[in-house]
């Protein structure tokens, strides 16, 4: 990012007269020749750039109960383990840029800084994105990334997106959905199966009718796109994690990045 600072830089504010201590390879020669001309005396320029700055990142993390599921032993989607995946590749890629990282995880806030202790961040408190407690914390500054880690099953309010916009900052939503049970359903008609909160309790068997298995996997279909729909409109470019897998979550961000150039071009 630009800085309003001066310093070592890509972009170009002009030229100023050569100081002790300024480096020779800033001379700009031509201009130097031009402005010995019109004084007629010995002129030497150096070209004078903006500072470049880290963006700050800053990760949310939705500690709801649906974020647990699914225990490890099963086929499907091992959401804490996708979650990890994520953490570590968006701190990783931080570090490499300079970018100090923050974390809002439930109501726990741990400030930015340069190498953060991702371990704390771990923990189970049932606590949705505090968005709102995010928009009103101060000194992050314009441009901040802000990576909504969740499955939004329960979707924040437009207006909750609107005040991060409106800081200045670019938050991307990080949709995290097990592609058989939560994006679809499967056809598991005339098949007892037992069911339970994501906390473990209350199981039960349950028996979904073919016809009641369509209508789910309908709903939950038409909920995936809305969410999408919903997210773009608000100029927003999810980033959708289906796998715990290291290199899923890689080639998400991957496409994530290329599409956010693409339209940048």
């Amino acid at each position: 990012m630009r800085s309003g600072r001066r310093g070592d830089g890509a972009e170009l504010v002009g030229l100023r007269e050569y100081r002790r201590g300024d480096d020779l390879r800033l001379l700009d020669h031509r201009a130097s020749a031009r402005a010995s001309r019109a004084r007629d005396d010995d002129v030497l320029l150096v070209r004078e750039f903006y500072a470049e700055e880290a963006a700050r990142v800053v990760i949310v993390l939705d500690r709801r109960p649906s974020m647990q599921l699914f225990p490890p032993g099963l086929p499907w989607l091992q959401k804490p383990e996708a979650v990890r995946q994520i953490v570590d590749l968006l701190v990783a890629s931080a570090f490499e840029a300079r970018a100090p990282v923050a974390c809002l995880a439930g109501a726990s806030w741990w400030p930015p800084a340069r190498r953060p202790r991702t371990e704390d961040w771990h923990g189970d408190d049932g606590a949705a994105p505090a968005l709102d407690e995010l928009a009103g914390k101060p000194r992050l500054g314009k441009g901040t990334f802000v990576f909504v880690v969740s499955d939004f099953l329960q979707r924040p309010s437009d207006d909750e997106w609107w005040r991060l916009l409106a800081r200045g900052w670019d938050p991307v939503p990080v949709v995290v959905q097990d592609p058989l049970w939560e994006q679809s359903f499967p056809d598991v008609s005339g098949v007892t199966f037992p069911v339970a909160e994501a906390d473990g309790s209350r199981a039960r068997l349950v028996r979904v009718h073919r016809r009641e298995a369509r209508a789910l996997r309908d709903a939950h279909q038409a909920r995936f796109r809305t969410t999408l729909d919903r997210l773009r409109s608000l100029t927003l470019e999810p980033v959708c994690v289906d796998s715990a897998d290291a290199a899923s979550v890689h080639l998400a961000f991957h496409r994530w990045a290329a599409m956010r150039g693409g339209r940048s071009r």
